[in-house]
């Protein structure tokens, strides 16, 4: 049986279209997943878009379609790219696609189980243009760097936490045990550093009042 390998790039949103910086970077996914076949492997390459959040229920306000009909009408744009780009991913995975949602609910029932969600009040500095809190020390005069022109909103909300707080001693055990798991090896130390210096839980949920285009959660 062929040894598997897996790859995947990040998952862009479909409220912009292509650029060359993605192009880069699926390129070079691409490259690499070319790379494993002719060594024999089973390759399983995937990529997708990002089609929930804020920005997507927005702009699909702006232009008067429901976030569905934005969602399939702007994915074209990067369906087109298996063939300009030549690429030769096995996946292609929208967020709003029924298996996506499925293993996004059963992976937090999962979590759940484990113990690793729990619910708290919170207040944060949040970037819709990133879709990611934000701290100070990450503004540049109170705004976002790279998204200057959107206003930081604050949050204070009750939501959902995973406790990545909790697996800062296995990660460290385990990667003592896999020196080699971080690939590029140069990224080691910083890696381990990054972790020693404290993991902090983080929210896994927004209000459906004031984020309704999202994955429910299961239950």
């Amino acid at each position: 049986m062929a040894k598997k390998f897996y790859i995947t790039t990040t998952a862009p949103y479909v409220n912009a279209d292509p650029h060359i910086g993605f192009a880069l970077e699926i390129i070079q996914a691409d490259a690499v997943a070319r790379y494993h076949r002719l060594l024999g492997e089973e390759v399983i390459f995937g990529f997708g878009t990002d089609e929930h959040g804020l920005k997507i229920y927005r702009k699909a306000l702006e232009e008067k379609l429901s976030p569905q009909k934005y969602c399939d009408q702007s994915v074209t744009a990067w369906n087109k790219l298996k063939q300009v780009l030549n690429l030769s991913y096995t996946h292609f995975i929208r967020t709003t696609e029924r298996r996506h949602l499925e293993a996004a609910q059963a992976l937090w029932q999962r979590c759940q189980d484990n113990g690793d969600i729990y619910k708290k009040t919170y207040k944060s500095k949040y970037c819709v243009g990133c879709e990611l809190e934000k701290t100070d020390s990450e503004l540049e005069q109170g705004r976002c760097p790279i998204h200057p022109n959107l206003e930081i909103e604050l949050i204070n909300e009750e939501n959902y936490f995973f406790r990545f707080s909790k697996y800062q001693k296995p990660l460290l055990d385990f990667y003592a045990q896999n020196p080699d798991f971080v690939v590029p090896r140069y990224r080691f130390n910083e890696i381990i550093e990054f972790v020693k210096n404290g993991l902090e839980d983080f929210s896994v949920s927004r209000l459906k009042s004031k984020m309704p285009w999202g994955v429910d959660i299961p239950g």
